[in-house]
């Protein structure tokens, strides 16, 4: 059997603000320049895969922010992968693009093909094993700087997914 995590992920320009100080009962707020936005973002989703002693993260660059669309071609390319007689598994969390019309569409088609959908308890994304290899990769394989290009920030990237012996699909 092969178990896969599921879950997308998305990387700016900029790092977010993780928090504030001003002086107690100024009431103020700021705004905060950003570059951020749909020309300075990557967006990925991917599987970390556990099997044998092995595991593996595949990866795909999405266009724009995840869409069930997405998703099903995604898990399209899996199914597509399933070895006869080898059962796989894609765990997902609780998002509605994981859940839609669509996907409740193909998935006794991908059961034909040997890949089975399971979902996580609600509010359990710390039982998502892919969450902790995206942490991995934002806050200590890539560099914690803000870039001045998405092509910066696609170099930190790749270099990140290198190390982590990541596959494109």
């Amino acid at each position: 059997m092969t178990l896969k995590y599921l879950d997308q992920t998305g990387l700016s320009l900029m790092l977010s603000v993780g928090a504030t100080w001003f002086k107690r009962g100024s009431g103020h707020q700021f705004a905060i320049p950003t570059r951020w936005g749909s020309s300075g973002r990557i967006n990925l989703i991917g599987t970390y895969s556990l099997h044998r002693h092995e595991a593996v993260l595949e990866v795909r660059e999405l266009t724009g922010t995840c869409t069930g669309d997405q998703v099903t071609a995604y898990l399209d390319t899996l199914a597509a992968e399933c070895r006869p007689g080898q059962l796989t598994v894609v765990v997902l969390d609780n998002a509605a693009f994981h859940k839609g019309a669509l996907i409740r569409q193909r998935r006794e088609v991908w059961e034909q093909q040997g890949l089975y959908l399971r979902y996580l308890p609600p509010y359990a994304p710390f039982l998502n094993l892919i969450e902790e290899v995206w942490r991995r990769l934002k806050g200590i394989l890539m560099p914690r700087r803000c870039y001045n290009s998405v092509a910066e920030l696609r170099d930190a990237l790749l270099t990140g997914l290198k190390i982590l012996g990541t596959r494109f699909i």
